[in-house]
């Protein structure tokens, strides 16, 4: 691994492996990712997009599995940006592994395969996201950022409330639980629909009904106000 460095970015796609800078050490900045891919101009490239928004931070770029792997245990990003085929050990396996020893940071894929069974695959291992590469800019970084919300809502959760569980959950109906869930695992409202086996204008009211409740005006804010509610805990997303 080699340090990064402003010489080395502006020098795309010279160089394959693992780069990084120090983490993010201020919790109230910009969300730390590390991004691995083994197409080096394709990584660089949505390095720079990220890096052109102020809210996040790339700290660490890699091209292999084992690269995923200690990229996240050094670095403990917010959000690991992912590959499905990289060298060195498949994505499930990849993303099980990262999920069991770095479980505050939040997994998003991002692969050329439009595939229902590997998308489901890698939620169930542990991914917090699929997108596809077809993925429209304003999409990948809304996610990204969601991801990286929610992953200082974890971090955050301990300290948040003192009120009993039931009592906290009880501001929700249990379907809008369920929806927000969802939600905050950055599905869709067909993806949510599909999942509870309800409409898709029925996932639009509880979500509406879910801002209201919690005063909130976007996904991002909803998840964030559940965090601090102790609606989430830890250990649900």
């Amino acid at each position: 691994m080699a340090n990064d460095d402003p010489a080395a970015d502006a020098v795309i796609g010279a160089v394959r492996g693992a780069r990084q800078v120090p983490p993010e050490s201020d919790p109230t900045g910009p969300v730390s990712v590390v991004i691995v891919d083994d197409h080096d101009l394709f990584r660089e490239g949505v390095a720079a997009i990220l890096r052109h928004d102020p809210r996040m931070a790339v700290v660490g770029q890699g091209s292999s599995s084992p690269d995923a792997v200690s990229l996240t245990a050094a670095l403990d990003p917010d959000v690991l940006l992912l590959d499905v085929e990289l060298p060195g050990g498949s994505a499930r396996a990849t993303v099980a592994r990262i999920h069991r020893s770095s479980p505050r940071t939040r997994i998003v894929i991002l692969t050329m395969h439009r595939d229902t069974l590997l998308k489901d695959e890698l939620l169930a291992a542990g991914a917090f996201a699929y997108l596809t590469k077809a993925t429209p800019t304003a999409g990948l970084v809304q996610t990204m950022l969601f991801a990286g919300a929610v992953a200082r809502g974890v971090r955050a959760v301990p300290e948040a409330s003192a009120r009993p569980a039931r009592q906290r959950a009880s501001i929700l109906s249990p379907r809008e639980q369920e929806v927000l869930h969802l939600l905050a695992q950055a599905r869709s409202n067909r993806d949510i629909a599909d999942a509870m086996s309800i409409a898709e204008g029925t996932v639009k009211r509880h979500t509406s009904s879910i801002y209201a409740k919690l005063g909130a005006r976007s996904r991002m804010e909803a998840v964030r106000k559940a965090f601090l509610l102790g609606i989430f805990a830890r250990d649900d997303l």
